[in-house]
């Protein structure tokens, strides 16, 4: 949910008249299963859907309605271990069907040329998106009860509107086992993660700088279940409205078969 959002009210030579306040929400529903296919290689696959609207009418207008549907495939494959250290390299490929609904560029456009079929595209416009990414990822347990994750994973993305853009991601995660600190049966975590490149506006799922905290609880020695808090900045393609900060809550549920 994006909180006390400043949203412009312009006229429709686009100028920007006043300001009302708003707030914007986010859905994200994420599937991933994992299998272990050989000692040197693992492959997952997915699918996701992901959603933002404006929760007012003022944050409706201003930013409108995107929404997303599509899977992904990845793979991930040890090159260097240690009795306490990992490094493996992964890829990813991801494909997507994204909407978007833009009632204020459809309302000035039919105001400067007339209702035309370009115009209504603009009104309801979908595209697909293919992302892919490669990079490293690693893990460190240096402690019984703490360890460290990072990645490095540059990459980009294709549209058939957007064209190619960039999107690199990088991200740090620290995570620590109170079971055995003190025989609770609780995890938690805490990471920030960084995007960069063209790419990283537009992107509806998730923020180009996100900080989190977690909190799992871990007594079932294959099950995980907890969720994660995330405060993040959102970048909306198009720049009609300012960088959004964003809280968003991730209900996590981890099985090991």
């Amino acid at each position: 949910m994006a909180l006390n959002l400043n949203v412009p009210v312009r006229n429709l030579a686009g100028d920007t008249l006043t300001s009302l306040n708003g707030n914007i929400g986010f859905f994200l529903l994420d599937f991933e299963y994992q299998k272990s296919v050989a000692k040197w290689l693992a492959l997952r696959f997915g699918v996701n859907g992901i959603g933002r609207l404006g929760t007012s009418l003022e944050a409706l207008v201003a930013s409108g309605i995107s929404a997303a549907m599509g899977g992904y495939i990845g793979a991930t494959v040890p090159v260097w271990s240690k009795p306490n250290f990992l490094i493996s390299a992964v890829a990813d490929a991801k494909n997507n069907k994204q909407w978007d609904v833009d009632p204020y560029t459809f309302v000035r456009d039919v105001a400067d040329s007339g209702y035309t079929p370009g115009n209504k595209a603009v009104l309801l416009s979908s595209e697909r998106v293919t992302r892919w990414s490669f990079g490293l990822r690693g893990a460190w347990a240096y402690k019984p009860w703490a360890g460290l994750t990072a990645n490095i994973e540059p990459g980009g993305a294709n549209g058939d509107v957007s064209g190619s853009k960039s999107l690199s991601t990088f991200g740090v995660l620290a995570g620590f086992d109170l079971s055995k600190l003190w025989d609770v049966p609780i995890s938690t975590s805490v990471g920030y993660r960084l995007r960069t490149g063209s790419g990283k506006s537009g992107n509806i799922s998730g923020g180009y700088r996100s900080a989190q905290v977690g909190v799992y609880y871990n007594a079932l020695s294959s099950v995980l279940i907890g969720g994660d808090l995330f405060y993040s900045t959102i970048r909306v393609q198009g720049g009609t409205i300012p960088d959004l900060d964003a809280v968003q809550f991730r209900l996590v549920t981890h099985i090991d078969f």
